[in-house]
């Protein structure tokens, strides 16, 4: 009504640039991009904010490119780019193709049209974290200052900055020629893609002459903080593949991460189905050496 302000009213700031998102920026401001995330949150009968920064126009976060960060080649995508344009992006299908099978299995299709990497990351529950943290990606922010921090850091962060905004985030890309490199991703869900994964892994290894140089082992899914399996990592470590102990190393995941059991799937379950996977995955690479041997 004219004369009158209705207070439940959000009002919308929409930056063209870092600077103007600077002085727009508030205490009581939620960012928000493509909001996917937010609206679930809505839905269930979270109060929306009196204020939100849409970070639509900002087209600085919106590129997939190569790029040299610290004198290492990298891909870099804008905190902007929508899950469907990481999809579709031959940089990341080249050099990080388990985030591409990550991307197939996040929500419907017109979803993923409007969902943002940078919001799934934000979210702290999305289904892309697991595989960012496999991959050793890093998360560039702009505040007070700009700063780079590793994704498996800022999740440790009891108290990261909310109205420090995610540019980017940075995934290695290139490896010594000498060095094997095998991936994975497994989303278990209820339904194919249009639910909460009951979990969700991902592993990265780097191999020479058999033996294992680098391994990250990454859960996540459904209400998990995503993290690594720290002592499955452990027990891999400079381990030739052909000395591996699968009986020990299914106990070891099992017992190396937190769950929950929920109306659906219990405790159990979970820890079992996410060692069996591991399992079935890492079996899959020294199966895949042997016969290039």
């Amino acid at each position: 009504m004219k004369g009158q302000k209705d207070s439940n009213l959000t009002i919308v700031d929409v930056p063209n640039n870092l600077n103007e998102f600077q002085e727009m920026k508030s205490p009581n401001s939620l960012i928000i991009g493509g909001g996917t995330y937010m609206q679930l949150n809505w839905e269930a009968g979270i109060k929306k904010p009196k204020r939100m920064i849409s970070i639509h126009k900002l087209s600085i976060l919106q590129a997939i490119e190569e790029v040299e960060w610290e004198e290492k080649a990298c891909i870099k995508i804008g905190s902007s780019v929508t899950i469907a344009s990481c999809l579709k992006s031959p940089l990341i299908a080249k050099y990080a193709s388990i985030l591409s099978e990550a991307c197939q299995k996040i929500a419907a299709p017109a979803v993923r049209n409007r969902a943002t990497i940078g919001g799934n990351i934000c979210s702290k529950v999305g289904d892309c974290i697991p595989v960012l943290l496999a991959l050793d990606a890093r998360l560039q922010f702009f505040g007070e200052k700009e700063y780079t921090i590793s994704l498996n850091e800022w999740l440790s962060l009891e108290n990261s900055d909310p109205d420090d905004l995610l540019v980017s985030i940075l995934i290695p890309s290139k490896k010594p020629t000498s060095i094997q490199t095998f991936a994975f991703f497994h989303k278990v869900g209820r339904r194919k893609a249009f639910t909460a994964a009951i979990i969700s892994i991902a592993g990265y290894i780097e191999l020479e002459n058999k033996k294992i140089q680098k391994v990250n082992l990454t859960i996540g899914g459904g209400s998990h903080v995503p993290c690594h399996i720290v002592k499955a990592e452990h027990e891999l470590f400079h381990v030739n593949i052909e000395n591996i102990n699968w009986k020990n190393l299914h106990e070891i995941i099992k017992a190396g991460f937190s769950t929950y059991t929920d109306p659906f799937v219990s405790a159990e379950y979970r820890k079992t189905i996410s060692a069996n996977l591991f399992v079935t995955n890492l079996k899959r690479m020294v199966h895949s050496l042997e016969g290039d041997g």
